[in-house]
């Protein structure tokens, strides 16, 4: 069976780096060792986040590793934080998924920045059948499309999400013509994250289509002229992950292999 560090090598290995320094093992169970990379996998489930539906998902499958996109505890990336907060551990979030995973003996791997690199965004891309990009800058990429309204592009990103509503900031309106499309997946939408947006507007992008923005973000497209279309954070990357949940069980044909859809958390009423 392979080891964690066969697959921490796997991961490496399709992104062409080592994992960045949010990544990596992140929790052991109770009693285990906790940088053992020497530990064989039997199962691994691949989800967005560790949510407390996905950890049960991988208990009842019986996997023994669980591979994580998003931050494992809360506020983000705590357990790399210089200052957390007090006490964070007991919060009832936190607390709850630490229970369920020593519960279910998992084992929890980090695998962030690589697998936008290997296959998230451009899985993304592939969702609305982009083709190449006719701009790029390592993952800031335009793509060009036949020229098209806002409201048509909005309708089409309902239709490849299936989502029944999306947000949208529009600052000319619908029926604003647009061709260059650039894609702030995943969070890159969020305020915290604007220079991306910035980088595919000095590239010449026209609109937006994000995973998860907020109200500052939105606000920036819009003063710079740039209708943002929202999905979500998880719907963005939700296609990336189950592909390399693929290519893992086509690496290790050994391993049993699941991928946990994690749902969109909002809802329009």
């Amino acid at each position: 069976m392979p080891t964690l560090a066969d697959i921490i090598c796997f991961i490496e290995m399709r992104s062409g780096h080592p994992l960045n320094g949010d990544e990596g093992i992140q929790h052991r169970p109770d009693g285990a060792p906790q940088s053992n990379g020497d530990a064989a996998v039997c199962g691994v489930t691949v989800a967005w986040m560790a949510t407390p539906d996905a950890l049960r998902f991988a208990t009842e499958k019986r996997h023994d590793l669980f591979v994580g996109h998003e931050s494992l505890y809360y506020p983000y990336d705590v357990i790399n934080a210089k200052n957390p907060p007090a006490g964070w551990q007991g919060w009832k979030v936190n607390r709850q998924r630490k229970e369920l995973l020593d519960a279910g003996s998992l084992t929890f791997l980090r695998a962030h920045g690589s697998l936008d690199d290997i296959c998230i965004f451009d899985d993304f891309a592939a969702l609305f059948d982009l083709g190449a990009p006719v701009h790029e800058n390592g993952l800031v990429k335009v793509y060009e499309i036949e020229p098209t309204t806002v409201g048509e592009l909005v309708q089409r990103a309902k239709r490849v999400c299936q989502m029944p509503a999306v947000r949208v900031a529009a600052p000319e309106g619908m029926d604003q013509i647009v061709r260059r499309v650039g894609l702030p997946w995943g969070g890159l939408g969020l305020f915290v994250n604007v220079g991306y947006q910035q980088a595919l507007v000095e590239l010449g992008c026209e609109v937006f289509i994000a995973g998860e923005a907020d109200d500052y973000g939105l606000r920036f497209a819009a003063e710079a002229g740039i209708p943002m279309i929202e999905t979500s954070h998880e719907i963005s990357e939700n296609p990336g992950l189950r592909r390399f949940s693929e290519m893992l069980a086509e690496a290790f044909p050994e391993l049993n292999v699941a991928f946990y859809e994690c749902p969109c958390v909002w809802e329009v009423r």
